[in-house]
């Protein structure tokens, strides 16, 4: 399941911030990739994964990319 953030609405993305370092205080998050993208048109990329990932945190990362970007392609083309 993919979440979506509507950032009109500060409130619901903090709490969604604060259950992410929930997951991550408990063990139960091992990588997360965030990129912001700013008014002014520039972007700031952020990711981190647990060190059990090794050399291959950025496949593993990438890959997590990848499938989100597919699933918001087939949600829009779907609609949603």
């Amino acid at each position: 399941m993919v979440r979506v953030l509507p950032l009109d609405n500060a409130e619901d993305v903090r709490q969604a911030l604060d259950d992410l370092r929930a997951q991550i205080d408990a063990g139960d998050v091992r990588a997360v990739a965030i990129v912001a993208a700013h008014a002014d048109g520039g972007i700031e990329p952020w990711w981190g994964a647990s060190r059990s990932y090794g050399t291959h945190a950025g496949t593993v990362l990438r890959g997590m990319v990848a499938y989100l970007a597919a699933v918001m392609d087939a949600e829009a083309l779907d609609g949603r």
